[in-house]
């Protein structure tokens, strides 16, 4: 670097380090400002005010402020008349209630008179019918009967005449009689007024041809046969399967017991059940091992017909004939 270059650059350097000290000492030393008195003034507020403002220098007083003066009286403008509102007049008191009307007792309502019964009519008397001619019926020539079947022999009511009612004439006594005409082709007036009775209309000779003694109707059937052994069997097998679960809950007495066979009558009514209590008429198979349980068996047996009863599926058209299931005995034994 050259000689002159070096002495402009060390006064350059000197010139900005004396000029950064006097910055620095200038914002150092800053003079404290003046405390201002304020002094407290009475303003009115007007609507045209002019203001002049002036910044005051630091080191002078500020200036007091002064209000300007108030216009005439006559240059003002009058205030505007307020309307003063209008005091709300007070609410009216709310109605008392009033009392609820009390209802007015219904009066109650008076009985209807029963209408008196009306009196009868008196029934006016009747003319009395003028007597009607009837001719006499001709004699018809009794015709012979013919010769009667034999007919079942029934009791035959006699018939009865009915009552005869008396006329009105009779009951109603008259004002008094006219005279009549005599009927023509009669010559008798008191048989026109006379009624006939109401009687049968069957002859008094409806009897006839009928025998006094009984003859066998054609409509009976004739009876059935007595029932075979074949049918008492499937009978006896019937009543026999139908009490064996009652059976099977019955508990032997003792050994030999089941040997025992007890003949026992039974009364049936047709729908199976028993019309009597089951009745033991015999015994079979008795000895002297089991000659003591007797007794015991025979209430067994009787408790299991009872409690089985009533029996079903029996034959109803063999209820009724000779020999039937109505009175059936049969033979029964303990199972084992």
């Amino acid at each position: 670097m050259e000689r002159g270059e070096r002495t402009g650059l060390a006064i350059a350097v000197a010139g900005h380090i004396v000029l950064f000290g006097l910055l620095s000492v200038g914002f150092l030393s800053t003079p404290n400002p003046e405390k201002l008195k304020v002094t407290p003034i009475d303003i009115s507020l007007v609507k045209d005010v002019a203001l002049d403002a002036a910044s005051p220098t630091p080191n002078q007083q500020a200036a007091q402020s002064v209000a300007p003066e108030e216009g005439a009286p006559e240059d003002a403008a009058p205030p505007e008349p307020v309307e003063a509102e209008p005091e709300p007049q007070p609410a009216p008191p709310p109605p008392a209630p009033q009392p609820k009307p009390q209802p007015k007792p219904q009066p109650r309502p008076e009985p209807k008179p029963e209408p008196a019964p009306k009196p009868r009519p008196v029934p006016k008397p009747e003319p009395k019918p003028k007597p009607v001619e009837r001719p006499q019926p001709k004699p018809q020539p009794k015709s012979k009967p013919a010769p009667a079947k034999p007919a079942p022999a029934k009791p035959v009511r006699e018939a009865k005449p009915a009552p005869t009612r008396p006329t009105r004439s009779e009951a109603k006594p008259a004002a008094a009689p006219k005279p009549t005409t005599p009927a023509r082709g009669s010559g008798k007036s008191e048989t026109a007024k006379t009624t006939r009775p109401r009687g049968s209309h069957l002859g008094a000779d409806f009897l006839k041809g009928l025998s006094a003694d009984p003859s066998p109707s054609k409509s009976q059937a004739a009876p059935a046969a007595r029932i075979g052994a074949q049918q008492l069997a499937n009978i006896a097998s019937a009543i026999l399967r139908q009490v064996q679960p009652c059976a099977n809950r019955q508990v032997t007495p003792g050994p030999g017991a089941e040997r025992i066979r007890v003949a026992i009558n039974l009364h049936l009514n047709k729908d199976g059940s028993l019309a009597a209590a089951p009745r033991v008429v015999g015994h079979s198979g008795v000895d002297g091992e089991n000659e003591r349980y007797v007794d015991r068996v025979d209430d067994l047996a009787i408790a299991t017909f009872k409690g089985c009863s009533p029996l079903r599926g029996l034959p109803a058209e063999l209820y009724d004939v000779p020999g039937g299931w109505s009175n059936f005995t049969l033979r029964y034994k303990l199972p084992g």
